[in-house]
């Protein structure tokens, strides 16, 4: 069969033989049962405990001699690099591996899906290159590019101390001045955009400030103990890597990006440049630039350097001379120096090359129902499936509140009587047996149940229930009670059919597949859907400039403090923010832009008011207004959640055996960056 020939019907019949999820989960690797065993839908199959490498932040346990690959040491008796000591600088991040000490060389091959899948190399070759990351368990910050940090000043100031005589990927030096002009000229710079929501408590901005080459504090107006978390987890202030592209990251190459900003040059030279780049302007093309992904003379901090971009493939990494990752024996990470991504049509290909054993570690795009043919093929292409349930709502219908192409459907998403009945609409045990082989669960947009946030198990199926009759019901009493002959409900303003917007690109699932199931399920109270097959860039696009109506992905957050984007109106500037990308800005900017929420929405701007008062807020009390948040969320329906904590985000890797140090198990969240937890540099060839 070629891969052309390599369709989704043909892929699912040749796993018809696995009779359903309970057998594939029950075929995946196993050991004892741990207390987390019955999340993510896998009560009857036992999980691995989680694993991962570990940070070493003592120094006395610091290697005192360092050494490097032969191919750096060639370049070093060259003349070509500095001896590796100096390349790591005095503070190296030491790891000690999961499993052993590894070796060196060999090549990682890996898949990814065209331009607009810039996540795959973020999550797994970036590092990730936060200032603070997770330890492996997810559950503490730890120190990453910065070598420590400490609050004081009843948690107003974040004080981070940097690796001293760190370098770029070029061999300049990174210090205290690349935070500073990240947040003078670019984030806090109105041409280049809105600033950071991150780095806002207490309605005011967070002040940075230079203590020194190496010292960096964040004052806040207000007590701002969850700053670390976010400069830790998936946030605007994350890393380069991940954020560059939108004028994010926390830190950003002086010395390579400030030529082409008119304060260094002049405004008339700075579009000059642009103008010959083919941009119309110098903020387009700085943060063309700053894109680590389709830039690869940008300096960067991650393990890999982009060899090769992600719009000429294969998308290619080599090992960063710079690295300052270390193993607990001196030797510079990574340990395999090269990863290529083949470029794939679609998730079918990545999944018939993930079982052909044609991918060293492969998690993007491997879809559950892939599952039993990865599992039949195992022995035969030498490789083990892992599995990792995810934390959170796996599929959901992000539903734009702020929508305004059309003001009577706009106003009718606007109701919360309407979200309700669409909702009550949904037959979530279908779509989970359908497109996730029975391994999720139904749901709200709803924290997980071992989450110190979860309000409690009624919430779960608050308004989220397969109830035709009690959505028809709802939608009479709003005034929607006229039909045309064939059942669907009419326009308030008498121009034809409730029609219905959902444009999706290729996500974790059959995203379309499942829209099309979910109009069929609508039929049943009268409403019309139209579903759309997009480019991930077009739906980043219409979501940005508030096009989207309705868009099928992951919904919710594991934590809505530190990952709130999918949660409430937090993202001004990518698709993360389809609850209402205008009202985000409002919120972000005290009014001054953007749009303010209707009185439809008052209680959105109380979430808000709560969501500002938890990030200042103790422990004890931001849990308990968590619990509101969530509470909140679920009975006023700002999404729609439908099935989760299951396999199909991340939650499936495939691994060769040939490769050292892989976890049996990862946490698996969008905070961790996973499977970056697992530390991929410390991955090495037996």
């Amino acid at each position: 069969m070629t891969e052309r020939d390599y369709t989704r019907r043909i892929f699912l019949q040749s796993t018809a033989y696995a009779g359903g999820g309970s057998l594939l989960l029950a075929a995946c690797s196993s050991s004892k049962p741990s207390p987390t065993a019955a999340q993510g839908g896998l009560a009857n199959a036992a999980l691995p405990n989680v694993q991962g490498g570990q940070v070493i932040t003592d120094q006395a346990q610091f290697p005192k001699t360092f050494k490097e690959s032969p191919e750096f040491a060639k370049q070093v008796a060259a003349g070509a690099l500095p001896p590796v000591a100096e390349r790591i600088g005095q503070d190296p991040l030491v790891i000690k591996p999961l499993h052993e000490i590894g070796r060196y060389g060999g090549t990682i091959r890996r898949g990814f899906l065209g331009t607009g899948d810039r996540q795959n190399a973020n999550r797994f070759c970036a590092g990730p290159d936060n200032l603070l990351y997770w330890d492996y368990s997810g559950t503490k910050v730890i120190p990453n590019i910065a070598r420590d940090f400490e609050l004081s000043d009843g948690d107003k100031v974040l004080t981070l101390h940097l690796r001293r005589g760190m370098k770029w990927s070029d061999g300049k030096p990174f210090t205290a001045d690349d935070i500073i002009f990240w947040r003078e000229d670019l984030n806090l710079n109105d041409e280049f955009g809105p600033p950071s929501n991150s780095l806002r408590a207490g309605g005011k901005n967070v002040v940075i400030k230079k203590i020194d080459e190496y010292t960096v504090q964040f004052i806040s107006a207000v007590p701002n103990n969850l700053l670390p978390a976010l400069m830790a987890g998936w946030s605007d202030i994350s890393g380069l890597t991940a954020n560059g592209i939108s004028g994010g990251g926390l830190y950003a190459p002086k010395h390579y990006l400030s030529k082409l900003l008119p304060k260094y040059t002049s405004k008339a030279e700075a579009n000059k440049l642009a103008r010959a780049a083919s941009f119309p302007s110098w903020v387009e093309y700085v943060k063309d630039r700053a894109s680590w992904e389709k830039n690869p003379e940008l300096p960067v901090l991650s393990p890999w350097v982009v060899s090769r971009p992600i719009n000429k493939p294969p998308w290619a990494f080599t090992a960063n001379p710079y690295s300052i990752w270390v193993d607990n024996s001196g030797n510079q990470l990574p340990y395999i120096p090269t990863i290529t991504m083949d470029a794939a049509a679609n998730q079918d290909v990545i999944n018939l090359r993930a079982a052909a054993g044609q991918y060293d570690f492969q998690d993007r795009s491997l879809a559950v129902a892939s599952m039993p043919v990865l599992l039949k093929n195992q022995k035969r292409s030498n490789y083990t499936v892992y599995r990792a349930p995810s934390q959170t709502v796996d599929f959901g219908i992000r539903i734009n509140l702020a929508y305004n192409k059309d003001e009577v459907l706009g106003d009718l998403i606007r109701n919360v009587d309407f979200r309700r009945a669409m909702s009550l609409g949904v037959d979530r045990d279908q779509i989970n047996q359908a497109f996730f082989l029975g391994t999720s669960k139904g749901s709200a947009t709803m924290a997980d149940p071992a989450s110190p946030y979860f309000p409690g198990r009624d919430w779960v199926t608050k308004w989220a229930t397969h109830d035709p009759n009690q959505a028809n019901a709802l939608l009479d009493k709003i005034g929607l009670t006229k039909k045309d002959s064939a059942g669907y409900r009419q326009r308030p303003d008498g121009k034809g059919r409730i029609r219905l917007d959902y444009e999706v690109a290729p996500g974790f699932a059959d995203f379309a597949g499942i829209g099309d199931m979910i109009a069929r399920q609508w039929r049943q109270i009268g409403l019309e859907m139209d579903v759309q097959k997009i480019d991930i860039n077009l739906e980043v696009q219409r979501s940005v400039s508030n096009g989207l109506m309705l868009s099928g992905h992951v919904v919710g957050s594991p934590d809505p403090f530190v990952l709130p984007d999918q949660f409430l109106p937090t993202v001004t500037n990518n698709y993360s923010g389809m609850i209402g990308i205008p009202y985000a800005k409002w919120f972000v900017s005290d009014g001054k832009i953007g749009t303010e929420p209707p009185a439809s929405l008052n209680l959105l701007k109380e979430a808000m008011r709560l969501y500002q008062k938890g990030l200042q807020s103790s422990e004890d009390k931001r849990i308990e207004i968590g619990k509101q948040l969530y509470k909140l969320h679920a009975d006023q329906v700002w999404s729609i959640g439908v099935v989760g904590f299951g396999l199909s985000v991340y939650g499936i890797y495939v691994a060769s055996n040939k490769l050292g140090n892989v976890p049996q198990r990862m946490v698996n969240t969008d905070i961790l960056k996973t499977p970056a937890i697992g530390l991929p540099m410390t991955f090495y060839y037996k």
